[in-house]
């Protein structure tokens, strides 16, 4: 994710904003798994969310081989799915379902634009019906079925801001004038007003996260470090959830 110049003016970079989220992010399942009475933890954990989700809406744009990220963000999603699932007696979807919904929705829209744009009328309309199949599934996913889908449709949504009025070709540098970053903010910040407003009050602690997003550079930083942040979620999950089984030993023998 390089990002390209005179888009964004800020100062952090895409590396940098997700340090910030996995740092937060850390904190608020502290307080989730931990420490649930501290509720200061969970107003910080906030911030995590909108920023990965901007960086991965970003991040969408620049993979190069997108059905190798969608099986990525989809299989690391099931396998931790599943364990949480288990250790919280209901069926849950974590933020990585929630992200490979995006996948879904990002691809088919990005390719409903470049063929629309190219007048390759067939491509465009397969897009489009891919685009309705992506959103159908979203939805009754998460607003109809018996799973739990971490944040919503909101939260599917909300990745999908990030790439909405992107309509330069496929190669081009800088701005155009169907791409403005200001409709970009708007339109992220409205998705995640409305998620702060359907998920509850603590959710509105999400606002926090948008000074730090108008601070992105536009660049993805010095370093590749994609498989690290890839990483990090399922691993300090399962620190987190070893330390809780130490400190509760009859959790497990409870569950069986």
């Amino acid at each position: 994710m390089n990002g390209e110049k005179g888009i964004y003016n800020g100062f952090l970079s895409g590396n940098a904003l997700k340090i910030i989220a996995c740092i937060t992010m850390l904190i608020d399942h502290v307080g989730w798994i931990l420490l649930p009475d501290v509720l200061a933890l969970r107003m910080i954990g906030r911030i995590s969310m909108p920023l990965f989700a901007f960086t991965f809406g970003e991040g969408c744009a620049y993979t190069r081989n997108r059905a190798k990220h969608f099986a990525l963000v989809l299989l690391c999603g099931v396998a931790t799915s599943l364990v949480m699932s288990f250790a919280m007696n209901r069926i849950y979807a974590n933020i990585l379902i929630t992200f490979s919904l995006s996948c879904l929705v990002i691809y088919a829209l990005d390719g409903l634009k470049r063929y629309a744009y190219m007048r390759q009328i067939r491509a465009a309309v397969l897009c489009a019906a891919a685009l309705l199949c992506a959103l159908g599934a979203a939805v009754w996913l998460c607003c109809f079925s018996p799973v739990y889908v971490d944040y919503g449709i909101a939260g599917v949504l909300l990745p999908a801001c990030v790439r909405l009025t992107d309509f330069r070709r496929p190669g081009q540098e800088g701005p155009t004038a169907l791409y403005n970053p200001a409709v970009v903010w708007l339109l992220f910040t409205l998705d995640l007003v409305a998620l702060s407003v359907t998920l509850g009050a603590v959710q509105l602690f999400c606002l926090f996260s948008l000074p730090l997003l108008f601070a992105y550079s536009g660049r993805r930083g010095r370093y590749k470090l994609k498989a690290l942040f890839y990483a990090f979620y399922p691993a300090h999950l399962a620190v987190l959830a070893g330390i809780y089984l130490v400190l509760h030993p009859d959790y497990l023998a409870a569950l069986f």
